[in-house]
């Protein structure tokens, strides 16, 4: 059951992330831009604190906490470089020559 829970937090953290990385401004997985709402950070964040919620349960304080910190890093470091990838793909804003 510990295996399923614990990746159902990291499923639960990288959504978060993500949710986060679409809210922002520059990103470019969107065609039409951010998010439009004014409380565009709430559904990462709730995300996110579910997941720091369920490693929390299933180990100690800080090793929870660095896994959820590197698990929302990693997200937040690949996410931009697939949504540059994706916008080239499509001839977006960065599209080829």
């Amino acid at each position: 059951m510990s295996v399923v829970m614990a990746v159902l937090a990291s499923a639960t953290g990288v959504l978060g992330a993500w949710l986060f990385y679409l809210a922002s401004p520059k990103q470019q997985w969107r065609r039409a831009g951010p998010w439009p709402v004014r409380g565009k950070w709430i559904p990462g964040s709730t995300s996110s604190l579910v997941s720091l919620a369920m490693f929390l349960s299933l180990m100690g304080s800080g090793a929870a906490f660095f896994t959820w910190l590197t698990i929302l890093m990693l997200v937040w470091s690949v996410a931009p470089f697939l949504g540059v990838w994706r916008a080239r793909q499509r001839g977006g804003a960065h599209g080829r020559p």
